[in-house]
């Protein structure tokens, strides 16, 4: 059969659980598109509109689709979900049957790449998953070596490869040791996950003002007097003196949650696994028997009980929290993606900080807490209703409108 999408293999730079990452077809717990758009690159549009195939193209004609806006190379067309279950009208006992009956080559390049990012950053590949997969998610959240960088064979398209070039004035190789330096902050023993993020805040403060100012050549300088500051540890000693203040942390994520641009649709867009975790967390948050929703200032005695108890759930996954962390910071270039390290760093808290609420609630219960399944499953919703909407994106927008975008505000949300 021939060949719709060349590809090659390349070596490339991966966390460990990359290279162990096999998907695992119909015994996945979620659906790969499942309440997604499903785009299809031009060239693959065109194909399946032309295919002859005594079991696809009939399913072809009905469910392939122009898209009439914003219409690009790699996003031409789409694929029409199943109404009611917006499942996948290709996908037949939770395997693909384009992948089934012609060959990998005929996947649309959404298809092909996902749950894969991959780019070339100077000379060298990278890849990272997103953890929107649930087996992605279970490799990356609970072996204690997934964050170990090696060099891995990668499968790649070149269309699906992002290039980055230097950025903001800086040379490659100077990206390369501020992200390794912001890497390694998330990484350090001795210090509370909220201290190592507090001290990233600072960092990323401090780079932003030398990017404004032009002082390139003092960047080395603040990488070395970072590690010194850690070392040192006479700043943990003044952050200890912060209490933490669950009332704003609840108000904001709360109105993440529930808010405009952040409902959680519970309908049928959802998968069952997804519909049952929203449900939990809902129900972690006081919502009555009639359905309805509590107040804001209701869920807060509900937060800081579930944050009371969340420790102790996490000792069962006692990496979840720093390698979510640590995912988002590699596949998202940190802090090089937006239009400032800072706002990339408040994305990144905004974002833990949403999912924390998401594990708060899941932790308040009088009954056992939730297990180390349980609470990937969590992470792997939260990305799946959040990451693929480009509102997620601008989270960092709406901490700022709430008047706690200053490091200062910060500290009192980084605090459990």
């Amino acid at each position: 059969m021939n060949i719709l999408h060349p590809t090659r293999t390349v070596s490339a730079l991966v966390p460990r659980y990359v290279e162990r990452f096999r998907c695992v077809g119909a015994q996945c717990g979620d659906s790969c598109c499942s309440g997604w758009t499903v785009s299809l690159d031009k060239k693959t549009y065109y194909t399946y509109r032309q295919l002859q195939h005594p079991e696809l193209s009939g399913v072809m004609e009905s469910s392939i689709a122009r898209r009439r806006s914003g219409t690009t190379e790699s996003a031409y067309g789409r694929i029409k979900l199943k109404a009611g279950s917006r499942a996948c009208p290709l996908t037949v006992e939770g395997l693909c049957s384009v992948q089934k009956n012609m060959n990998e080559s005929y996947l649309s390049h959404t298809c092909f790449s996902y749950p894969r990012y991959t780019r070339k950053f100077g000379t060298q590949y990278e890849q990272a998953l997103s953890l929107s997969c649930p087996e992605a998610a279970r490799l990356a959240l609970l072996a204690p070596d997934a964050f170990d960088f090696i060099e891995n064979p990668a499968t790649v398209r070149t269309e699906t490869v992002a290039n980055i070039v230097a950025k903001r004035g800086l040379a490659v190789e100077l990206m390369d040791e501020i992200r390794i330096l912001c890497m390694k902050l998330v990484r350090t023993e001795g210090l509370e996950l909220w201290q190592k993020l507090a001290v990233l805040g600072i960092f990323c403060e401090n780079l932003d003002e030398m990017q404004r100012k032009g002082m390139h050549g003092m960047i080395p300088t603040l990488l070395q007097n970072t590690v010194t500051m850690i070392e040192q540890g006479d700043f943990i000693a003044v952050l200890e003196q912060m209490p933490p203040n669950h009332t704003a942390q609840t108000m904001v994520f709360a109105s993440f949650w529930k808010g405009p641009g952040f409902e959680v649709n519970t309908g049928v867009s959802i998968s069952p696994v997804q519909a049952e975790t929203v449900a939990a967390i809902r129900r972690g948050f006081g919502t009555r028997e009639d359905g309805s929703e509590v107040s804001q200032e209701d869920i807060i005695p509900a937060y800081v009980a579930g944050m009371r108890r969340l420790p102790e759930a996490l000792q069962a996954t006692p990496h979840l929290l720093d390698h979510f962390l640590l995912n988002e910071m590699f596949r998202e270039l940190f802090p090089f993606k937006g239009n400032s390290p800072y706002e990339a760093y408040l994305q990144l808290i905004a974002e833990y900080g949403l999912l924390r609420f998401m594990l708060a609630a899941q932790c308040n219960t009088d009954g056992p807490l939730p297990d180390a399944a349980a609470l990937v499953r969590m992470v792997h919703v939260f990305y799946r209703l959040f990451q693929h909407d480009h509102r997620f994106g601008q989270m960092h927008r709406a901490l700022t409108k709430s008047g706690f975008g200053s490091l200062e505000k910060v500290y009192g949300f980084l605090r459990a």
